[in-house]
């Protein structure tokens, strides 16, 4: 699944859950998630204050989010928004940049800082929070769907899964799936 094309949800219990293997490497890409949050909150400030000077600073941060901003919007929703969050996203923050080039005299000011600030809290957080959720719970497929699966579960609803696009996690996945079967590998 690329960024752009639409949402792929499979059945219930189509996918098969993730494997201890499969659960550690989800609870350690969710610490690493809520340790950027973390950093994100300590530098809240400083990001508001003036974002631009962080960018460097914080370009990991930001470009990894950029790139996989619709996969968390798209599949953590359920929803087939395609490039739209993407575009959203890049709507605001541009325009908030030229609003306070304008208020402020400079792209580098709060109203830009705090536009920015919120969507990596937002970002980082729900991520991390669906990781760690996905290795506790064991969600089968992408970790974006813990989430909406533990509301199911509370709620005694099905609710639908999708393949993980990460090809990492899909291939501990698949390799934990066949050990488990004792099919060796490939």
């Amino acid at each position: 699944m690329k960024q752009s094309e639409a949402l792929e949800l499979v059945n219930p219990g189509s996918l098969d859950r993730p494997g201890p293997v499969g659960r550690l490497l989800r609870l350690a890409l969710g610490l690493v998630c809520l340790y950027a949050l973390y950093r994100i909150v300590v530098i809240g400030e400083a990001i508001i204050a003036t974002p631009a000077s962080l960018l460097p600073s914080i370009a990991i941060l930001f470009l990894a989010a950029v790139f996989i901003f619709n996969y968390v919007v798209n599949i953590g929703f359920g929803k087939s928004w395609r490039y739209w969050p993407l575009v959203t996203l890049l709507a605001v923050l541009t325009s908030t940049a030229v609003v306070g080039q304008v208020a402020f005299g400079s792209f580098d000011n709060p109203a830009f800082g705090i536009s920015l600030w919120i969507w990596l809290a937002y970002f980082y957080a729900h991520l991390g929070v669906s990781f760690v959720l996905a290795a506790v719970i064991a969600t089968p497929g992408c970790e974006m769907r813990a989430i909406p699966e533990l509301f199911g579960r509370i709620t005694g609803r099905p609710v639908a899964e999708h393949h993980c696009p990460t090809s990492l996690i899909t291939n501990v996945d698949s390799w934990e799936y066949r050990r488990r079967l004792g099919l060796g590998q490939p």
